[in-house]
C-alpha cells in the first residue's frame, strides 16, 4: 500500500513536472515565436527600407547619368563648334594667305613682264639707233647733224634762262655726232654766254652713235638734242599709246 502510494506519488510529481516543464516550453515557444516574428518585422522593415534606398539610390543613378550624357552631349557640341570654327579660321587664314601670294605672284609676274618688256624696248631702240646709224648715208647724216645743230644753237636754249646754273660751272661738256666746225664752236659759245651770263669753256667729244646733233652737260644739268634721244623719245611715246 505505500509502495502504491508512493509510485502513485511519483506519478503525480512526474506528471506536474511534465505539465511544469510543458508549461515552460510552451511559454518559452511563444516567446521565442513572438522573438522571430519581432525579428521577421524588423527585419522587413530593414528590407523594405533597404528597398527604398535602393531605389532611392537607382533613381539618383539614374538622374547623375542622364545629367552627365547630358553635359557630355553638350560638351561634344561645343568641341565640335570650337572644332568647326577653328577649322573655318584655318581655311580662312589659308584662302587670304593663298589670295595674298597669288597677289603678289602677280604683282612679281608683272613687275617682270614690265621690265622685260623695257629691256626689249631699250634693246630694239638701240638697234634701230645703230640701223639708222649705219643704213643713212654719210652725207645725208652729215646735213641733218648741221641743219640740227643750227637750229639747237638758235633756238634750243631758251629754256636755261629760267635756270640758275651755279657760279663755279665754266666748263661746258658736248658730245656732237659729227666734230663742231668753227663757225658752229663760235655760235655755240656765243649763245651760251649769252644765255647763261658769264665766260665759259667748251669741252668736245665726238660720239657717231648718236647719229645726229649734240647732248650738252652743264654740271649735272643735261641738254640731249640728239637723233638717237629724239627716236627713244618717240618710241616710249608710243608705247605708252599703246
Amino acid at each position: 500500500m505505500f509502495l502504491a502510494s508512493v509510485i502513485i506519488f511519483q506519478i503525480l510529481i512526474f506528471m506536474g513536472l511534465i505539465f511544469m516543464f510543458r508549461k515552460i516550453m510552451t511559454q518559452n515557444v511563444v516567446s521565442a515565436t513572438k522573438h522571430i516574428d519581432a525579428l521577421n518585422q524588423d527585419c522587413a522593415r530593414k528590407e523594405q527600407e533597404i528597398n527604398r534606398q535602393l531605389e532611392e539610390i537607382k533613381q539618383k543613378s539614374q538622374e547623375t547619368l542622364a545629367t552627365a550624357r547630358n553635359e557630355a552631349e553638350e560638351y561634344k557640341a561645343q568641341v565640335l563648334k570650337e572644332t568647326q570654327e577653328e577649322r573655318d579660321g584655318i581655311i580662312k587664314q589659308a584662302r587670304s594667305q593663298s589670295e595674298a601670294i597669288i597677289q603678289q605672284a602677280d604683282k612679281s609676274r608683272n613687275l617682270l613682264l614690265l621690265e622685260i618688256e623695257e629691256r626689249i624696248d631699250k634693246v630694239s631702240i638701240d638697234k634701230a639707233c645703230e640701223l639708222i646709224e649705219y643704213t643713212l648715208p654719210e652725207q645725208f647724216k652729215q646735213d641733218v647733224h648741221t641743219h640740227w645743230v643750227e637750229e639747237l644753237i638758235e633756238s634750243g636754249f631758251a629754256q636755261l634762262q629760267h635756270l640758275r646754273m651755279p657760279e663755279e660751272v665754266r666748263e661746258i661738256k658736248i658730245t656732237s655726232a659729227f666734230p663742231l666746225t668753227d663757225g658752229q664752236r663760235k655760235n655755240l659759245i656765243k649763245k651760251l654766254k649769252e644765255v647763261l651770263a658769264r665766260d665759259i669753256t667748251l669741252k668736245e667729244e665726238v660720239d657717231p652713235k648718236i647719229v645726229s646733233g649734240f647732248i650738252i652737260a652743264i654740271g649735272s644739268l643735261i641738254l640731249d638734242g640728239s637723233l638717237r634721244n629724239k627716236i627713244q623719245e618717240r618710241a616710249r611715246s608710243d608705247g605708252l599709246a599703246r
